[in-house]
């Protein structure tokens, strides 16, 4: 186990020097491609880093469901927009020189575009590839998000969308405001709801076509899903695009 702030001041040091202090068998990371003598956990926290490229076990799972499914290639996506991009996947889709890639937030201000999802500003039929993880739990008009996810996705494209799950049914409430009160309710100060699976159902009403994918169908096996820390109870919510 490693403190927060132990693990912020190991995340200043050069990424090759991390490489070697960290250097194993017992892990690995399918993103930045490192051997491992393990992740780095926080004793408050169920989050597990990788000492080399920063990447969350969610994070994890989802290069390793684009690889496996060929979804990211030196030839493909053409274009894609990537909503709060977390900087192990950042950095790798940067290195696609082939890819017109757009990463956006509405307050970071790291990213090339700053905007509110639920007006995004391209064109209808735009992205090949959308990638938006643990970011609808925060908007308050999510359905508003969604429709526009829905229109600047090409159609035969594919948008990976991610939001922690926790039950059958959705529960929001918009008079909830205080802080502490949403911390009690939905599980973070800045979330604005809980989801359950039936985000499948929001989802389809925008006009996606979805499946559920879930660990067990990318990772070969349990000992490769705890060498690999990925999360267990993650889905990943594929949603097309379908041409008419």
């Amino acid at each position: 186990m490693t403190d927060l702030i132990i693990a912020n001041i190991l995340f200043n040091l050069p990424i090759t020097l991390r490489k070697q202090l960290f250097v194993g068998e017992h892990a690995f990371c399918p993103i930045c491609h490192s051997h491992l003598s393990g992740f780095l956990t926080a004793l408050s926290s169920p989050m597990s880093w990788c000492p080399v490229c920063r990447s969350l076990q969610r994070h994890r799972l989802i290069w390793l469901f684009l690889e496996r499914f060929h979804l990211i290639t030196p030839e493909q996506p053409q274009t894609m927009l990537h909503f709060a991009p977390e900087p192990g996947l950042a950095r790798r889709f940067a290195q696609m020189h082939h890819l017109r890639y757009v990463t956006a937030d509405l307050f970071d201000p790291s990213v090339m575009m700053r905007f509110d999802i639920t007006t995004i500003p391209f064109n209808d039929h735009t992205f090949d590839l959308i990638l938006c993880s643990h970011v609808l739990e925060h908007v308050p008009n999510d359905h508003q998000a969604m429709r526009e996810l829905y229109r600047v996705l090409k159609p035969g494209g594919i948008a990976l969308i991610l939001v922690p799950i926790q039950g059958e049914h959705t529960f929001e409430d918009a008079t909830i405001t205080d802080p502490l009160l949403r911390e009690r309710y939905f599980g973070r100060f800045d979330h604005v709801r809980t989801y359950g699976i039936d985000v499948i159902q929001r989802l389809q009403q925008a006009g996606f076509s979805v499946k559920a994918v879930d660990v067990k169908d990318i990772a070969a096996d349990q000992a490769e899903i705890e060498r690999m820390g990925l999360p267990p109870r993650e889905k990943i919510f594929v949603c097309c695009n379908e041409p008419g």
